[in-house]
């Protein structure tokens, strides 16, 4: 018997969608329980065969847990004990925001996929990063998904946040103050985040708008960006945009196993477009050993998720990396790169 799926995820899943992600906060805001839960039902793996890189940073393995669930860190305590090979936490946004009105959240449990329009709620820059300074050692890597309208309070983020996590995450967000007929410039918004860096784009993950994967050549293009930038790595995903009567603004975004196709051929596009010259995580739909696999061959580095963490628990990490530890060495050889790394060709 599964403890989670067979007797805690029913009653919870009787709850609206937002009582229950904040009950899951709240069992999580503790340590301490989640300490003894990990040590009793063994949810770390350590075996050498998971071991990878993305981005320069050492993972122990190569399942993470996405940014979206810990969004001002406040619970990276408790989620590092549950066995991930490491945790996004954010969108950090540079000030406070309430976020769009509820629900926010809409299940659709027959595909283990959720449809979201959060609205990117925020406790500000400063309380995250205040949180982040006095994390201490970290269990396993962090990584800070750093939010924002404009190039200048990203890159504002990115100098405050980076020295107290191992990889800051970029997500480049539409201002919605858009005139009629003018499109979201994304590469435009990423150019003047990277200049303002001023050459620390090694520690960096670009996350690629989900529009952006839909257009060839803007995808292909801001891939370029990124390789003569020297940016770390990207994260490629297959969300969507649907409508959604059940959620407060009456539509919001697919996440889950509804996406995972559309994240994978992603994933295998922009592995095309980047030729070995930039580090990948792949993300949407994953909740097994064959999709961290099918990632892989495709060309991610890593994965992380999010739904299936819903869905299947606190195991889910332990149980994809007990399947996947036999297999992850020979994926990363067959793929080309060992370590887990992409073969830089030129790249500054």
């Amino acid at each position: 018997m599964n403890l989670y799926r067979d007797l805690l995820a029913p009653g919870l899943f009787r709850m609206s969608p937002d009582r229950s992600h904040a009950m899951a906060h709240a069992a999580l805001r503790r340590a301490v329980p989640w300490r003894l839960l990990a040590a009793a039902a063994t949810l770390r793996v350590d075996d050498p065969r998971l071991v990878t890189r993305f981005a320069g940073v050492e993972l122990p393995n190569p399942v993470g847990l996405a940014a979206g669930f810990d969004k001002d860190a406040e619970l990276i305590a408790a989620l590092s004990c549950l066995g991930f090979g490491f945790v996004c936490v954010g969108s950090i946004m540079p000030e406070p925001r309430v976020g769009n009105p509820f629900p926010r959240l809409v299940r659709r449990r027959g595909t283990e996929s959720i449809a979201d329009s959060m609205g990117v709620p925020s406790k500000g820059r400063a309380y995250a990063t205040e949180r982040l300074r006095r994390l201490g050692p970290r269990a396993v890597p962090v990584i800070a998904n750093i939010g924002g309208f404009s190039a200048d309070t990203i890159a504002a983020g990115v100098i405050e946040v980076a020295p107290h996590v191992d990889l800051v995450e970029l997500s480049l967000m539409c201002p919605n103050v858009l005139a009629d007929g003018e499109v979201f410039d994304e590469i435009g918004m990423l150019r003047g985040v990277l200049a303002r860096l001023d050459g620390r784009a090694g520690s960096i993950v670009v996350r690629v708008p989900n529009d952006t994967t839909r257009l060839h050549d803007r995808f292909a293009e801001l891939i370029e960006v990124c390789i003569a930038a020297g940016v770390g790595g990207i994260k490629v995903g297959g969300g969507r945009r649907i409508a959604e009567p059940g959620l407060g603004t009456g539509a919001g975004t697919l996440h889950g196993r509804e996406i995972f196709d559309t994240a994978l051929m992603n994933v295998e596009r922009a592995a095309g477009f980047a030729r070995g010259r930039l580090a990948i995580k792949g993300n949407g739909g994953i909740s097994s050993a064959a999709d961290v696999l099918a990632m892989r061959r495709a060309g991610a580095s890593c994965v992380d998720l999010y739904s299936a963490f819903i869905y299947q628990g606190w195991t889910i990490a332990r149980d994809i990396n007990r399947a996947l530890a036999p297999m992850w060495g020979a994926a990363q050889v067959a793929a080309g790169s060992p370590a887990g790394e992409p073969k830089r060709q030129g790249c500054a």
